[in-house]
């Protein structure tokens, strides 16, 4: 069974909150596949590289060389998860052609965003009809910490 999480931001920005859980990702052993429309792919490549001064996180974007050690990569193509990871995460509202195959997803839209939020929705009605999914809604507590709500 694939978890699906939605991540819905009100405190935090996009880049922010994709460092802190790969971090926790790689701490776990997995590697992450992001799916993301090209714009974004270049703020995240960016933010992976500069998030922390003293850090970086191994990645790579689209036909970038490295696929073969990257614990994280960076994909503008729905349909190409070119590192095999277990771990996806969609941002802007992708969606990929299936989700077989992922053990987790990670969803996350910005609330401030009413094209985020209502893909988002439509996402949940739909992903919510399949046996095969586990689904999980956390929303940010004031302090910005993630609280399950469902």
């Amino acid at each position: 069974m694939t978890q699906v999480d939605f991540y819905h931001l009100t405190h935090s920005d996009l880049e922010t909150a994709v460092v802190v859980l790969l971090k926790k990702t790689i701490a776990a052993g997995k590697t992450a596949l992001i799916l993301c429309p090209k714009p974004a792919a270049t703020s995240l490549d960016e933010a992976l590289w500069t998030y922390e001064a003293e850090s970086w996180i191994p990645h790579g974007v689209d036909e970038a060389e490295g696929i073969e050690v990257a614990p994280v990569w960076i994909s503008t193509d729905p349909a190409l998860n070119p590192i095999n990871a277990p771990f996806l995460f969609l941002v802007h509202g992708q969606t990929p052609p299936s989700l077989e195959g992922f053990e987790r997803v990670f969803n996350l839209f910005d609330g401030r965003s009413e094209t985020q939020t209502t893909a988002a929705r439509a996402q949940w009605k739909k992903w919510g009809k399949n046996s095969s999914l586990l689904l999980g809604y956390y929303a940010q507590a004031d302090d910005g910490r993630w609280q399950k709500n469902a």
